[in-house]
């Protein structure tokens, strides 16, 4: 998290490392747990000697060889020492502070921190940066956060997990046991299978769900479903009262075990969250769940359907899974008006990933853009579309064989530019070539700015770009262009060679 600075976070992982196996590490095993440099982390080691156990011992032990560990006691609680370590963080212990502390005003706030005014609003709208991303802000009238509850749950689960960890635990009002009980009931009930590596992060999510649920902050909506009986088929009766049974026993586990009611609107919402974090396995199979959302959503399916054939369209080629895609595209449409799906919610995919799909998938890239565009016109599919990120993540995961009909479609070229000016100025007209071509083009030059075939050969150069004529042609196409091109020229540049790959 950006509110963290890399020095307490390397403070931090070492702490977890050494906590993790009481054995003796040497500085380089420590560096190749990707935590920073050998120097680094020296260093580091060299000011967290002032940390003692309760004892008074020192809590880390340097040995000339053996190396370094952690002082196991029957106390020993690392979530002390990662406090010690965020405590000269103003906004780690702000955030840390309103989630967990009674509500204070502003100037109690400045009090308890130790700040000015001015310095006290600097450190709001440094939180408010990071919150942007999660369409949620610290207000400073009330000193509370604002925005949907969801999202606000999103971010305590990210920021907890980030400063705790998976083996600390923050909450003194609710054991971890307990929580993890509860979900293993959630999980046999809805016969879903959790990797072991998830656990700790659903036991994190659910006691920010409980915490907030204590304090009065609920999920709200404006709408409410409705399913009419008279309309139902079996199936559907089936799956309907499956999920009534599951919410009295899920909401009278969590008043027996935590005192809380759980009403509707939060077990819908422990419902919807529960498969969209982790490995969902139901106990319907895909084609019982099409037939059911096709007999009760048939203009919608249809609309999908429509979807997923201007999808091939674009390759002329049909997509494998279609059955599983058309499911994970429905399930799209209903959780889009419940949860954002931005990067799977709790457990993030990598930021770039929508880069690299423009970057890697160019000519999909640009087809699925339009056909989205086209599609926010239809009136069932408009919600649908309206989180273009998200949508093409899912298709370009689901999409079988993707990259490799991006391939076929996109044809390599390799461009040799050469210029009568030297070597330096034909790097300079290469990097403004490689300015709008596609990434499947590859443009080389030449430190010794000649031409032979064996170099030809060699980097299977298909065309060379020059600002002179060649006495020799070597085979190969050859563009000419000026020294200094002008923007129309290099725009007409780009589309011969664009054109050559299509």
């Amino acid at each position: 998290m950006e509110l963290i600075d890399n020095k307490s976070k390397r403070w931090i992982n070492i702490l977890k490392l050494l906590v993790s196996k009481n054995k003796w590490w040497t500085l380089q095993e420590i560096s190749d747990e990707k935590i920073g440099s050998v120097r680094a982390i020296q260093s580091d080691l060299e000011q967290m000697k002032s940390f003692q156990t309760e004892e008074g011992e020192p809590l880390i032990r340097i040995k000339p060889r053996q190396g370094i560990s952690i002082c196991f006691t029957q106390t020993l609680r690392v979530d002390y020492y990662t406090k010690e370590i965020l405590k000269d963080n103003i906004e780690i212990r702000l955030i840390d502070g309103i989630f967990f502390e009674q509500n204070m005003s502003f100037y109690e706030w400045m009090d308890i921190l130790n700040i000015s005014r001015s310095t006290m609003y600097n450190t709001i709208n440094k939180i408010n940066s990071v919150l942007t991303s999660y369409d949620i802000e610290l207000r400073p009238d009330s000193m509370q956060f604002y925005g949907n509850e969801k999202e606000i749950r999103h971010f305590f689960v990210e920021f907890l997990f980030e400063v705790y960890g998976s083996r600390l635990w923050p909450f003194d009002e609710i054991q971890k046991q307990d929580a993890a009980d509860l979900l293993q009931d959630l999980f046999q009930v809805i016969e879903v299978n959790v990797p072991d590596a998830a656990i700790d992060k659903y036991c994190l999510w659910l006691g920010v769900s409980i915490h907030r649920i204590r304090k009065n902050f609920t999920i709200k909506r404006n709408y409410t479903y409705s399913m009419n009986e008279e309309n139902q088929s079996s199936t559907a009766k089936s799956i309907y009262y499956q999920i009534k049974a599951w919410e009295e026993q899920i909401c009278r586990r969590m008043k027996d075990k935590f005192d809380i009611m759980l009403d509707h609107h939060e077990f819908v919402f422990l419902l919807l969250i529960e498969p969209a974090i982790g490995h969902f396995k139901s106990i319907e199979s895909v084609e019982e769940k099409l037939t059911f959302f096709q007999s009760h959503t048939p203009r919608l399916y249809e609309a999908i359907h429509s979807f997923i054939d201007q999808l091939e369209l674009i390759y002329h080629t049909e997509i494998t899974n279609r059955k599983v895609l058309t499911l994970l595209l429905l399930q799209h449409y209903v959780y889009s008006n419940e949860i954002t799906g931005r990067d799977g919610f709790l457990f993030k995919k990598k930021s770039r990933y929508i880069s690299e799909v423009k970057k890697q998938l160019p000519y999909f890239y640009s087809r699925i853009s339009h056909i989205i565009q086209e599609s926010k016109t239809d009136d069932i599919l408009a919600s649908f579309v309206k989180n273009e990120r998200e949508l093409i993540r899912i298709i370009t995961s689901n999409w079988r064989g993707l990259v490799q009909l991006e391939m076929e479609r996109r044809n390599m070229l390799n461009i040799f530019v050469i210029s009568t000016l030297g070597y330096n100025h034909s790097l300079f007209i290469a990097d403004l070539i490689k300015l709008r071509v596609p990434p499947l083009i590859h443009i080389f030059t030449s430190p010794e700015n000649t031409l032979n075939e064996s170099t030809m050969a060699q980097l299977q150069i298909d065309i060379i770009v020059t600002d002179t004529e060649l006495p020799i042609q070597f085979g190969r196409s050859t563009l000419l262009i000026s020294s200094f091109p002008t923007k129309k020229e290099l725009n007409n540049l780009h589309r011969r060679i664009v054109d050559m790959t299509d």
